[in-house]
């Protein structure tokens, strides 16, 4: 089932019935699942801190993965810190909800 199908059954599950309500409950779906569900660039905004997110990063061999990262502005190498290891570029990242 896709997340608009999830969010359309969601919103008749709640008794908005006529069509207004049922399209304003299941809009309001969508936004917050697309927000949450978009990738953030590093460039632009950061995690806080010592908060585990789900990351999008490019190994040495220039291979697009995904693991769990933290990241950590030491002011010193690199702030990100990917399943234990340093040494990859973060391309994204999103939070873990």
């Amino acid at each position: 089932m896709t997340p608009e199908e999830k969010a359309k059954e969601y919103s008749n599950s709640k008794g908005l019935y006529n069509e207004h309500g049922e399209r304003l409950l299941y809009m309001g779906y969508l936004a917050g699942y697309k927000e949450v569900a978009r990738w953030r660039d590093p460039k632009e905004v950061l995690p806080t801190a010592g908060e585990p997110v789900i990351v999008k990063y490019r190994t040495a061999k220039n291979v697009e993965k995904h693991g769990i990262g933290k990241y950590f502005n030491l002011g010193i190498g690199n702030p990100w810190t990917i399943e234990g290891s340093t040494g990859r570029e973060v391309i994204g990242w999103r939070p873990i909800e």
